[in-house]
């Protein structure tokens, strides 16, 4: 698997580099930056998202428990949920527990160690 270390050497620059062209730093030399974008396309390059999280020190994940989705109650505040989540560039998972207490409680030992 490619990683940013692999795309700094093919491309000839600085991992550091390498991460500001991800990040979209605007401090990079176009000619780096396009060296950059052309190894992470040659090589099908897709961010490690977990590395990601690990270093932002966040998921920008939302996990939502339900005990079921056809209740309209339920459908308001998943939909709340959602809209909030798409206007602050967040991702949700949906976790339907259909009213099972232990499959409530592993939802949440899944969710707090991050899926």
């Amino acid at each position: 698997m490619t990683n940013i270390s692999d795309i700094a050497k093919l491309a000839g620059v600085s991992v550091s580099t390498v991460s500001r062209v991800l990040n979209n730093y605007k401090y990079v030399a176009s000619d780096k930056r396009e060296a950059v974008l052309k190894v992470i396309e040659e090589m099908n390059y897709t961010p490690n998202k977990n590395a990601i999280d690990l270093i932002r020190g966040e998921t920008r994940t939302i996990g939502v428990i339900l005990p079921y989705n056809n209740n309209p109650a339920f459908d308001q505040i998943l939909n709340g949920i959602l809209n909030k989540a798409l206007e602050n560039d967040f991702l949700i998972t949906v976790l339907p527990s259909n009213y099972s207490k232990e499959k409530e409680v592993e939802y949440l030992q899944k969710l707090k160690s991050k899926l």
